[in-house]
């Protein structure tokens, strides 16, 4: 005789048994009838064609918008019109009661908005073949979407904007950290205005970064020239006024108008920046202005003609404009001797808000000395300020620091293309550069580049580059003596 066993209850409070999964969550059993898989409609390939070509559109050239006639087709079956092609023309016939028209409100619809987009892939078309919009369009996928600074930018980015502005980092090493600060500045600029105001044309202002990598080749040939001035590549003779963002080259405005007159140079834009010489040598760059004698002088002849007389108590100002170190679109007034920075007035005000800088000692730019005992003491350290923070540095190191997307640092040599783990605690000394050749346990000794980039005593010359060499091709820097003929009186 069969015992009877009592029937004992699943429950999800019982210890030793799983507790079950929601039954939204819970996979199909075979007890459970699985879900139909959705049957799209499809539509024969005569359709599809007659569909294409009663939009303007053709499958094979336009794959992309092969959507546009399906929906078209779908739109045309919800309102129970079905497609009938005789011949070359299409039909549209309503299907309860059999009526044909050639003409609907919907296929004229997606015929304009196919028109719209074919116009619109045109135009990007013909804005990709220029290198502008291309590094316009990099930088806005960089920025959009990124919620760290830090990864903003990476190597790859890098080495496309520069291949697009014409930029050698073998040759040019100092104009990589342009490029990158730029990149970063627009990321800063998206956060601040807001993701929902940048587009491609406006999320970096590629001709202000034109502009500002040919002003510092201009700084550069101005910091290797001997005399801190620039001559025209073509007379040679006459101060440079405008470098070329086509050939790189310095030009005087008369040789700038020869050359640029004809050929694919009439597109090329020119960057102006100014010279000033002085007035006593004529030989050299002017570092200061007398605002009492009205003249420009450099260092030396300022200190050898204003070091006696009336002329100990001349006021004194800069040469040139000077931007602000906090704003560089800002024209700078005030120069701070406890921070070493000439601030604009804009600066200056948001200084004045930290009660440790209310006694910062500020100075005019305008009138930088008032008297002979201020100018005295303050004249080397003026100096100092301007060649440290008014004169651009121009780091000629080919290491950058990047980081991966798991925020890790890296250095990437531009150059030979290495990449090596940095340590998070030193993110300002690059790694050393591995000298190649020579026997085991002997370096041979450095030329050059890495002279002048070991810092040690004695290093090299900045002249003696690789980078200097090259872009002493673009200007003049000395200009020869005039050379005195004396004729010969022919005797009798």
């Amino acid at each position: 005789m069969p015992t009877w066993k009592p029937k004992v209850q699943r429950t999800y409070s019982d210890p030793d048994l799983p507790e079950l999964q929601p039954l939204p969550v819970r996979p199909a059993s075979s007890y459970e009838p699985r879900p139909k898989p959705k049957e799209h409609p499809q539509f024969s390939h005569d359709a599809v064609e007659g569909m294409a070509k009663k939009l303007g559109l053709d499958i094979e050239e336009h794959p992309d918008f092969r959507w546009i006639i399906r929906d078209c087709l779908l739109a045309l079956r919800d309102e129970n019109f079905v497609v009938r092609v005789r011949g070359d023309d299409v039909e549209y016939v309503y299907r309860y009661t059999d009526e044909a028209r050639s003409e609907h409100p919907i296929v004229e619809a997606h015929r304009q908005l196919a028109a719209s987009l074919l116009s619109v892939r045109d135009t990007l078309k013909m804005k990709r073949l220029d290198p502008h919009y291309r590094v316009k369009h990099l930088v806005y996928l960089a920025i959009m979407g990124e919620k760290d600074a830090r990864g903003v930018t990476n190597e790859k980015l890098i080495e496309e904007v520069m291949e697009l502005l014409d930029v050698n980092p073998l040759d040019e090493p100092y104009l990589v950290s342009r490029i990158k600060v730029s990149i970063e500045d627009a990321y800063f600029r998206m956060k601040e205005v807001g993701a929902q105001n940048i587009t491609i044309d406006n999320c970096i202002d590629i001709e202000s970064l034109i502009v500002n990598i040919e002003l510092d080749r201009v700084g550069f040939m101005k910091k290797i020239s001997p005399s801190g001035l620039l001559y025209c590549v073509e007379n040679q003779t006459q101060l440079a006024d405008v470098i070329s963002t086509g050939s790189h080259d310095v030009f005087c405005c008369s040789a700038a108008t020869e050359v640029h007159a004809t050929g694919k140079r009439q597109d090329m834009p020119l960057v102006f920046f100014e010279q000033v010489v002085c007035a006593e040598c004529e030989v050299k760059a002017a570092d200061v202005r007398c605002m009492d004698d009205m003249e420009n002088f450099c260092y030396e002849c300022f200190k050898a003609t204003h070091s006696r007389g009336k002329r100990q108590r001349h006021c004194v100002s800069l040469p040139y404009r000077t931007f602000c170190a906090q704003f560089p679109e800002c024209e700078a007034s005030y120069i701070c001797f406890e921070t070493n920075e000439v601030l604009s007035t804009k600066a200056v005000a948001r200084m004045r808000q930290s009660p440790a800088r209310q006694n910062f000692t500020l100075f005019g730019l305008r009138k930088a000395a008032y008297s002979r005992k201020l100018f005295a003491n303050n004249l080397d350290r003026l100096m100092n300020i301007l060649q440290n923070h008014v004169e651009r540095q121009y780091p000629l190191s080919p290491w950058f620091v990047f980081y991966d997307r798991a925020m890790a640092p890296y250095w990437y040599n531009f150059q030979t293309r290495e990449k090596l783990p940095a340590d998070p605690n030193d993110l300002v000394n690059p790694p050393a550069s591995q000298a190649e050749g020579g026997e085991e346990g002997e370096s041979p000794p450095p030329e050059g580049d890495e002279q002048y980039l070991s810092k040690a005593p004695g290093a090299g010359n900045l002249r003696e580059t690789h980078a200097a060499r090259f872009a002493s091709q673009g200007a003049v820097f000395d200009v020869p003596p005039p050379v005195h003929v004396k004729f010969a009186i022919a005797q009798r």
